[in-house]
């Protein structure tokens, strides 16, 4: 599962490393070329909302639906949101999750999913290392 972030640095093709098997370029290389690449329907939601932000520039990406047909036709798997994900995400709070709700939805996809979450965001990180739940992928 590929937080907002990670998938933004993919498409870009900003993603360091060497692509070994045990760093995050490597995990996702491995995870795409099996089809396992999974994003949640609350990512591009957050894209949207960057997109319209004057500050961000996406322009590099293409439109928002043009970039969820073009990831399907890759074999990334798109996560739909439904009313118990909803309920699971806000449930995180209960275990010290902080505010933030798209993280609250990612987050509870990869957990759903059984998966790892690809992120760098630290408040996110230390929740899971925490937790124990979901499973981390490197940020090497």
């Amino acid at each position: 599962m590929l937080d907002t972030h990670i998938l933004i640095a993919y498409l870009r093709g900003v993603l360091v490393g060497d692509g070994r098997p045990d760093t995050l370029l490597g995990v996702l290389r491995a995870a795409e070329d099996d089809g396992g690449l999974l994003v949640s329907a609350a990512t591009f939601w957050e894209i949207e909302l960057i997109r319209r932000n004057p500050r961000n520039d996406l322009r590099a990406l293409p439109p928002t639906d043009a970039l969820i047909w073009s990831l399907r036709s890759q074999g990334v798997t798109t996560v739909p949101v439904s009313p118990e994900l909803a309920v699971q995400a806000v449930c995180l709070l209960d275990d010290g999750f902080h505010k933030d709700p798209m993280d609250q939805f990612i987050t509870a996809t990869a957990i759903r999913q059984d998966c790892s979450l690809a992120t760098k965001d630290k408040a996110i990180r230390d929740w899971a290392t925490r937790t124990g739940k979901p499973r981390l992928a490197p940020m090497e």
